[in-house]
């Protein structure tokens, strides 16, 4: 019997000593694997409480460094409410046991930032003047021939023609006018911009029973229409649409260097229903509406600088901004333009918010719930894209697609991430990362249903 006792004895220590070994290892691969992650980030305006997770009941109370720049309130729920004493930024740890570190946050406080809501219906343009070439075609000529004038002479798809025979040029028809106007023999002079190479090209245009045919498929240089989300009342720095603009025929991100943001009148709607999104049908005069310049088109939207300043619509004296750790599930407002140029305020839901934040704008999943709305447009349509969402008081975000499955949803995206890529937080990123580092225009459709 002793023999045996000591023999179970000594199995139990080796699955005990097993046990503490698995234990022992699960717990360094754990903070291991903590330690390589990389800090959370949160942004709040000055003034503003928020709290954070603090994870398991047995993990320590939360650290600042400095101490100083944050106060500690109540645990509730397993989240600590935190308020900022100044602006700055603050590393807060927590710990297990107040001693493993096992996760980093890096609280950025910013001063409380107003901006003028948008809502006004806006078109781009890509470039102050010009036709793209979207591509090239051979041109059956009189004689029966089959010709490709602007192949032979140089000419690609993605060039912006500028001129033909020294004329400015905007529009197919103006292409097509001033082909015919200028044409010496049949030779055209036309200057191209490819890039920032800027050339001029000798084209011998193919005589038609129509006139002289350059063989391109061109296009005006509008990228359409959308919304205005913010803009800066000092700097006048603005941000619209909310997600990239791309070409329609390639998917491809325009380049936007020199281009023009126009005010724009919405004539009718095109309303959404299930598996068809509809869509805003606005006018525009091009740049003779233009109200400011184009100089940043990204994931998240459109931004530049306003040369006039438009009406100051339903928030005159500005909004504050809310940043992404503000934001709620719940009732919210959008403000958009769906007939003529009046901004008009509707009831939405944010029912879901993406936490870490998706890429392309894809931060909240939205729900119009104003009857209103819905009756005059179907839900979200394509030139909504941008229009402003409003929650508290504040300026939470942006819409950015629409649901092709359920056109009464979509999505939206943080109101902080198109100031960081305004240029509007102070210092830009604040030295640290953004949000998410992450042309059907306005509402533009999105790729699954809702989640």
């Amino acid at each position: 019997m002793p023999a045996a006792c000591g023999v179970e004895m000594r199995k139990a220590l080796t699955r005990a000593a097993v046990a503490a070994a698995v234990a022992l290892a699960v717990l360094v691969v754990l903070v291991c694997t903590v330690t390589w992650l990389p800090p959370v980030h949160i942004r709040v305006p000055q003034g503003l409480n928020f709290s954070i997770d603090l994870g398991p009941r047995w993990a320590g109370q939360p650290s600042a460094d400095p101490p100083d720049s944050l106060l500690f309130g109540e645990v509730s729920g397993g989240s600590v409410s935190i308020t900022p004493t100044r602006t700055g930024r603050t590393q807060v740890q927590l710990r297990l046991f107040n001693r493993i570190t096992w996760r980093n946050y890096i609280v950025d406080v910013v001063p409380q930032m107003t901006v003028m809501p948008g809502g006004h219906s806006i078109g781009v343009l890509v470039a102050p003047s010009g036709v793209r070439v979207m591509g090239v075609y051979a041109v059956v000529g009189v004689d029966g021939g089959r010709y490709m004038p602007a192949r032979d002479a140089g000419i690609v798809a993605g060039d912006m023609i500028l001129r033909v025979g020294g004329l400015e040029v905007n529009d197919p028809f103006e292409l097509e006018q001033a082909v015919n106007r200028t044409a010496e023999n049949g030779v055209v002079s036309v200057d191209v911009k490819r890039g920032e190479r800027l050339m001029q090209l000798e084209v011998r245009a193919a005589r038609t029973d129509a006139g002289y045919k350059l063989g391109v498929y061109a296009k005006d240089n509008a990228a359409g229409v959308g919304t205005l989300t913010f803009w800066d009342p000092v700097t006048h720095r603005f941000g619209a649409l909310g997600h990239v603009v791309s070409d329609s025929s390639t998917g491809r991100e325009i380049e936007i260097k020199d281009g023009r943001l126009v005010s724009a009148t919405v004539t009718s709607i095109d309303s959404s229903s299930a598996g068809q999104p509809g869509e805003k049908i606005g006018a525009f005069r091009g740049c003779d509406d233009a109200i400011g310049t184009v100089d940043t088109n990204c994931a998240v939207g459109i931004y530049g600088q306003l040369t006039v300043v438009p009406d100051a619509g339903l928030y005159p004296g500005g909004v504050p901004v809310a940043m992404a750790s503000a934001v709620t599930e719940g009732p919210a407002t959008m403000l958009t333009v769906v007939n003529g140029s009046t901004i008009e305020e509707f009831n939405v839901e944010i029912v879901k918010i993406n936490r870490p934040a998706r890429a392309g704008g894809k931060h909240m999943v939205i729900r119009i719930t104003d009857q209103g709305l819905l009756d005059r447009t179907g839900g979200i349509v394509q030139g909504m894209s941008g229009s402003p969402l409003i929650q508290n008081g504040m300026l939470v975000g942006a819409v950015t697609h629409v649901f092709v499955s359920d056109p009464t949803r979509g999505y939206a995206v943080f109101a902080e991430e198109m100031l960081e890529a305004a240029g509007l937080l102070e210092g830009g990123v604040l030295g640290g990362a953004p949000l998410n580092a992450g042309l059907i225009d306005a509402g533009q459709p999105a790729d699954e249903p809702a989640a």
